[in-house]
Order: C-alpha cells, then sequence, then structure tokens
C-alpha cells in the first residue's frame, strides 16, 4: 500500500516596512489638535494614497522641525528602533536658513553636518535614507519668483551625490511650477500668502496644493532613475 501525504505550504508573509516622513510643515499631517483651520494640508497626507500598501507610513513632520532639531531632540534615537530596510524621507531646510530662530537654525555647514549624522546612524542601522529638498516658497517681486531658501537645497543635493542616496528634488519641480504662476494664481494653493513674512512664518499648502505637490512627488519618483524610490509606490499601467 502506497501512502500519500499531503503537504500544504503555508505562504508567509513579510512585516510591513516602515516609511517615516520628516520634516517641517509644508509636510506634516494636520488634525484637529495641531490647527482649527481645515483647509490646511501638508503634502504628506496628500502622498499617501500613492504608497505601495504593504508599506506603513508614519508621518512625524511637524511646524518648526529642522535637521537640527531632529538631532537634538531625541529623534534621531528613535529612527535607530525602525525595522531594518525600512524608509525615512528627510525634507528639511526650510527652517534651517531661519537665522532669528536659534532653536532651529543651523549655518550650511552646521546643517550639512546634521545630515551626515542621521545618514551616518541610519545607515549603521539599515535604514533607507531618501532625501528631498524643500519646497520653493511663492515668494514674488515685481512679478517674478524670488528664490528665499539660500544654498540649503544645493547643500542637499551635495549631499545626496555624495552619499549615492535616492534624491526627490522638491524644490526643483515646485519651482518650476510656481515660476509660471502669477502671485494672485499661487494664493490659489496656499493658506495664506504673505511674502514679507517669509522669515517669520512658512507659506502653508491648502488641500488642492498638497495634491498637486505629491502628484509632482510621485511622477518624479516614477520618472527618476532610482529603483529604491520605486519600490515605495504603487505601481501604475
Amino acid at each position: 500500500m502506497v501512502s500519500f501525504v499531503l503537504c500544504t505550504t503555508i505562504p508567509t508573509f513579510a512585516k510591513p516596512k516602515t516609511l517615516w516622513l520628516v520634516g517641517d510643515a509644508t509636510l506634516t499631517e494636520y488634525t484637529p489638535d495641531t490647527t482649527t483651520n481645515t483647509e490646511v494640508c501638508g503634502w504628506g497626507t496628500a502622498f499617501e494614497p500613492y504608497i505601495h500598501k504593504r508599506i506603513e507610513v508614519v508621518n512625524i513632520a511637524n511646524i518648526g522641525m529642522s535637521a537640527k532639531v531632529f538631532v537634538e531632540t531625541g529623534l534621531l534615537e528613535k529612527m535607530e528602533k525602525l525595522r531594518k530596510g525600512s524608509y525615512v524621507f528627510l525634507q528639511f531646510g526650510t527652517n534651517d536658513l531661519k537665522e532669528k530662530n536659534p532653536a532651529t537654525y543651523s549655518s550650511p555647514e552646521a546643517f550639512t553636518r546634521h545630515i551626515n549624522k542621521i545618514i551616518t546612524t541610519a545607515r549603521r542601522n539599515r535604514i533607507n535614507i531618501i532625501l528631498c529638498t524643500p519646497l520653493a516658497q511663492p515668494f514674488y517681486k515685481d512679478g517674478s519668483l524670488i528664490d528665499r531658501l539660500g544654498s540649503y537645497p544645493d547643500e542637499i543635493r551635495h549631499i545626496a551625490i555624495y552619499h549615492h542616496l535616492p534624491l526627490l528634488d522638491l524644490e526643483q519641480v515646485t519651482h518650476n511650477w510656481l515660476i509660471g504662476l502669477t502671485e494672485e494664481d499661487a494664493a490659489a494653493y496656499y493658506i495664506t500668502l504673505h511674502p514679507n513674512q517669509l522669515v517669520d512664518g512658512e507659506y502653508q499648502l491648502n488641500e488642492e496644493g498638497a495634491r498637486i505637490v505629491a502628484q509632482m512627488a510621485n511622477d518624479a519618483i516614477k520618472k527618476g532613475k532610482s529603483k529604491k524610490l520605486k519600490k515605495i509606490i504603487k505601481k501604475t499601467h
């Protein structure tokens, strides 16, 4: 008599990897606890529908966050506890350049040191860093878009090249977008538009503005060469 043993293989599924969204108010997830304005929206919130379902998104971006704040307030140590293979979007620069705010300000040289420390820590813990340049600001003078971000976006670009890291150059794509708009047109995508208050506050996206930036981020990833970035978003045909 021949006996047959039925073997069944139960598929095992890897635990979902985590994607941390780390940056300033333009990226954060707004809740009733953080704002009473129901129209304000960070592009990170609008970007979540594009992210692969096997990735758990944790948005820790916050108003006033900078690379200095991230390193000096214990968030760097918390990042070390992420699962190996997890992802971290880093979008700094907007608050780092504000010399009038010592709590967030870093000179370009100190800014580079902070970012390098985050990268070194991430690599030691096998965490994938994706560098993002800050969003261009809708600051217009005599009808022309004015750059108010200084050398900080270039610092990030140089760091990405030096460390061979994926770069999501949102400053470039949002600059190209805003340069094609008038100040009045741009105002439709923001909560307020007070160019003379740029140093003291940020331009906050509304839901439509956040949706446009998220779409541009998704398009940039799809068109880019980084296979690591492409793994984060859903495949579309």
